[in-house]
């Protein structure tokens, strides 16, 4: 018997600068999924996982969480308020006698569990944030850029503790080695759709550039439809201009759809350029 979803999102919408960041978006979260999101900087990789997490509220929409099932995030920004060591944020979230978890986390990382919050650095306040959620090992990891401020040493054992992890979760990095080695989904999210293939990373290039490829296809068939169309108008419009004036709306959408088309394959054209360029930006994916 299959497993219910862990998390579920439905008709998502969420504006942001009066743009659409997200539309109409509906997904799930399975148990034992490894998934990839991908996307380029700006298209809303963050806000998603945030509003997998719950820390976001969607201008419409709902998020169902199985009951019993729990939600982790890796916080980019802890707060260490109350908190005397970089362990004892660590082992907040769980039970008594469970320490030992934080211990095995932070030798792991590379933490110095026993350093004071406020001597302690960028770097090493994220590595608590891992450490907490490695530790308590929720139903569902929701991971955004985990291997930043690891050494290599520290990226292997986080690699191969998530390999052997019974938690389905969610990675955003700029690693695509680490990518590749965990995933066996990605979620791209392409302005303002998010997209999902049962394969990982690796499959992710040949996937965003035959999408791209389709919708190139689709916009020559349009144009071929749209010079079909405005032929008619100019040499028969004027002897059935009444009875065909549901033709002539249909080719003012023909056109309208097309400059839509224009504008979204325009995105996709400056992605795949800045990609080719020496020295790309790896987020832009």
């Amino acid at each position: 018997m299959a497993r219910p979803p862990i998390l579920t999102l439905s008709d998502i919408s969420l504006t942001f600068g009066g743009n659409p960041l997200l539309d109409g978006l509906g997904m799930s979260i399975q148990p034992g999924d490894r998934a990839a999101l991908v996307g380029r900087n700006g298209s809303g990789k963050s806000t998603l996982m945030k509003i997998i997490a719950g820390l976001i509220e969607p201008d419409s929409g709902s998020r169902v969480l199985s009951p019993g099932l729990g939600v982790g995030y890796m916080e980019q920004e802890p707060d260490f308020v109350g908190f005397a060591t970089l362990g004892d944020f660590a082992a907040s979230g769980l039970a008594p006698g469970e320490e030992y978890r934080v211990e095995m986390a932070g030798e792991g990382l590379k933490l110095r569990v026993d350093m004071d919050p406020a001597l302690a650095s960028g770097g090493e306040r994220r590595r608590a944030a891992l450490a907490k959620i490695v530790a308590e090992a929720p139903d569902l990891m929701l991971l955004d850029e985990p291997t930043n401020h690891l050494d290599i040493e520290a990226i292997g054992w986080l690699e191969n503790h998530l390999k052997s992890a019974r938690s389905a979760f969610v990675l955003i990095s700029h690693d695509r080695a680490f990518l590749r080695a965990l995933t066996r989904a990605t979620i791209w999210v392409d302005r303002g759709v998010v997209r999902r293939q049962e394969k990982g990373f690796a499959a992710f290039e040949g996937w965003r550039d035959k999408v791209f490829e389709d919708e190139e296809m689709q916009r020559h068939k349009l144009n071929r439809l749209i010079k079909s169309e405005g032929r008619w108008a100019v040499e028969g419009i004027s002897a059935r201009r009444k009875r065909n004036q549901g033709r002539v709306r249909r080719l003012a959408d023909l056109r309208d759809e097309r400059a839509n088309q224009i504008r979204r394959t325009g995105v996709a054209r400056l992605e795949v350029a800045l990609r080719s360029r020496p020295g790309r930006n790896p987020a832009s994916w």
